[in-house]
């Protein structure tokens, strides 16, 4: 009586609830590591787009207040040159009567400006008046003549060339001794001529003060006119020096600040953008910082203000430090719970059932003694299997009554049916065995192939005892001959008969046309295996067979040679490969094939010495090598080839060495045929 043997005790971790455990630890690990790398991408997109979006309020801010300080001073220097007094002391300047009532009214223009001060050219006599907010120059306004080939005072010839209405830029003024942003109008007579310039400016240490410099941290502005030259920069060593150059190309612009050229195109379209779209953002790279810009256009003045924020420094990822630390205690907890339901509903309740089998196992279930059933305490999916687990030892213990008789019974059927599968193996392989002598029978004897061929090499390897490939002979006159190698459907004993009924045809197609008429052989074959196989179209079976016939007339001078789907190679003594003569893409016997399907028929003249070689696609399809594909005809070639001036037998040894060495382990996949002879 066989006994039962008790469950083996698991681990601590080798069990279930240990295996749950580590799969509940790893699930937590792998979710957590790719919730925290979403959380890092999703807060950087969020931190960028918060940093734009604070770039682009920034931006507007800036322009506004930029408006707000330079557009009054704007409003009242238009209102300015626009006086008719100022106009008309413009044009009689040696009047003494009107000098004064100008200087007058531009002492009160002085006293609205922000910066208190004045400025008044007049072309004519290239005069330059001005007064600052200390009032330090009542009474002598006149301070020197603009002269035109001092390089300081070519912002005047500029101004008077280029502009026609306001310009606003930063310069130094070495004659004043001020560096000031200059609002430059031009004064326009009757006839709008030019007549000369004249303005106000703002002191530029406040002006950067009050608009440019920041006192938020990662956030630069930068104003830039329309040609992307600098005029006010947190840097104010920067401005010193831009207003000092006297020749604005050499002044920094905007473009000079960033490092990458593709950026530099990008920011340059956006300034020269005839529409000026009202804001434009981009990714700029100023001193090897990646930072968040956007740009507000001020057509008004001609200007930009471009504002450029590091987002690292604007907010940091431990902003959001609270959020992920409550997202993972949140997957903890749900983790935990799931873990403790799990194991109350289902590990508890299996770990009972798995404890219940082990004393199933140490009870004597071979005598019938009456087994306990374990209580169903739900009727859920665990409930069912209990259910299921009480029917399963009844059952156990009614067959252990009666396992010894029913193991005799079973045994002894067994051995009765593998008698019979013996005695009935035996009989197919007699079958075989006497499938495999017919067969050898239809194929030419050696001596005759010796008498017709001479020096020759014949590989022939059905895949099983039997095969559907096959060669035959027929004399032709006194030295001639006529050669057919065929692959019919199929292999093993059902291409042995379609050879024996291939071979009985072909001997009448033969019998009739000649040995000498390859290509009316052909067309007999396909004919009579037809009608003799009678395979109607829609069957679902098609049968027939690739053939060459190879004809060698008396004297052996021509080669006539007619296939399906079967090639001629040829390898002359002086040749440097072999040259192949296709037969026709059409298989004999088959229904895609018309019954009045004519062959073509090819006459060769070769040089003697010259070998023919005759092969079916059991040896090119043959899968092997490191890859596992077919053999192919390249690599069969190159084997010829190599062994070109060995004998018959050396060639076929190499050709042998190659294919077991190229198949290796892998089984034979169809018949193998090559026949290969000597001119």
């Amino acid at each position: 009586m066989t006994e039962l043997n008790a469950t083996p005790q698991t681990g601590p971790l080798s069990g279930l609830r240990g295996r749950f455990l580590l799969l509940v630890i790893a699930i937590f690990l792998g979710v957590g590591s790719l919730a925290a790398v979403g959380f890092f991408r999703v807060s950087s997109q969020i931190i960028n787009k918060l940093g734009a979006n604070y770039a682009e309020q920034y931006a507007n801010q800036t322009r506004a207040r930029i408006l707000a300080k330079v557009q009054r001073e704007l409003v009242l220097t238009q209102k300015l040159v626009d006086s008719p007094l100022l106009l008309a002391w413009a044009n009689d300047e040696t009047n003494a009567g009107l000098k004064a009532q100008a200087l007058s009214e531009l002492e009160s223009y002085r006293r609205l400006f922000a910066d208190k001060s004045f400025f008044f050219a007049i072309d004519r006599s290239k005069n330059y008046y001005f007064n600052n907010a200390a009032n330090e120059f009542a009474g002598r306004e006149l301070q020197f003549q603009l002269d035109p080939n001092e390089p300081s005072l070519a912002w005047y010839f500029a101004t008077m060339k280029f502009v026609e209405s306001f310009d606003l830029h930063v310069d130094n003024s070495a004659q004043l001794g001020v560096t000031k942003v200059w609002v430059n109008a031009i004064v326009r007579g009757a006839n709008n001529e030019k007549l000369g310039v004249a303005g106000t400016g703002i002191e530029l240490q406040g002006f950067l003060r009050d608009i440019v410099r920041s006192n938020d941290p990662g956030v630069e502005v930068i104003l830039v006119d329309e040609n992307g030259f600098v005029q006010g920069h947190s840097d104010v060593a920067l401005m010193e020096v831009n207003a000092q150059i006297r020749d604005e190309a050499k002044r920094k612009k905007i473009f000079d600040l960033i490092d990458a050229g593709v950026q530099r195109e990008q920011l340059a379209a956006l300034l020269l953008s005839p529409d000026h779209a009202d804001n434009g953002r981009m990714t700029l790279q100023s001193n090897g910082v990646r930072r968040l810009g956007a740009i507000s256009y001020m057509p008004e003045l001609k200007w930009a203000a471009i504002v450029l924020v590091n987002p690292s420094q604007l907010t940091s990822l431990n902003t959001f430090r609270p959020i992920l630390i409550v997202l993972a205690a949140a997957l903890l907890a749900t983790v935990l719970l799931v873990s403790w339901l799990l194991n109350r509903l289902v590990l508890k309740r299996l770990g009972r059932l798995s404890a219940h089998t082990q004393v199933i196992a140490k009870q004597t279930i071979a005598t019938g003694q009456n087994l306990v059933p374990l209580s169903v305490d739900r009727p859920d999916e665990i409930g069912q299997l209990t259910q299921s687990f009480n029917h399963m030892t009844r059952t156990v213990g009614d067959y252990m009554l009666n396992l010894e008789q029913k193991v005799s019974d079973r045994t002894a059927d067994l051995q009765h049916a593998n008698a019979e599968l013996a005695q009935s193996s035996r009989k197919i392989m007699d079958s075989i065995e006497y499938a495999k002598l017919i067969q050898n029978t239809l194929l030419p004897k050696a001596e005759e192939m010796q008498r017709c061929l001479g020096p020759h090499m014949l590989i022939w390897r059905p895949r099983d005892l039997v095969g559907g490939d096959f060669y035959a002979l027929y004399p032709l006159g006194e030295d001639g001959f006529l050669l057919a190698v065929g692959d019919c459907t199929g292999h093993g004993v059902p291409g042995a008969f379609m050879t024996m009924a291939a071979k009985a045809t072909l001997d009448r197609a033969v019998e009739a046309h000649g040995a000498d008429q390859p290509a009316a052989v052909l067309s007999a074959l396909h004919t009579g295996l037809r009608a003799l196989l009678q395979t109607e179209a829609g069957s679902g079976t098609d049968n027939g067979l690739d053939l060459a016939l190879v004809a060698l007339l008396p004297g052996r001078k021509s080669v006539i040679f007619a296939g399906a789907k079967l090639e001629l190679w040829a390898l002359a003594p002086d040749a440097e490969s072999i040259s192949v003569s296709k037969g026709d893409r059409l298989g004999v016997g088959y229904q895609k094939t018309p019954l009045t399907a004519q062959f073509t028929q090819h006459t060769f003249q070769f040089a003697p010495d010259t070998r023919l070689f005759v092969t079916t696609d059991g040896l090119l399809d043959q899968n092997g090598g490191p890859r596992g594909i077919g053999l192919g005809k390249t690599a069969l070639q190159q084997c010829l080839l190599a062994h070109r001036g060995a004998s018959f037998s050396a060639q076929a040894a190499g050709l042998s060495a190659m294919l077991a060495a190229y198949q290796g382990n892998t089984a034979q996949r169809d018949d193998i045929t090559l026949l290969g002879f000597a001119l």
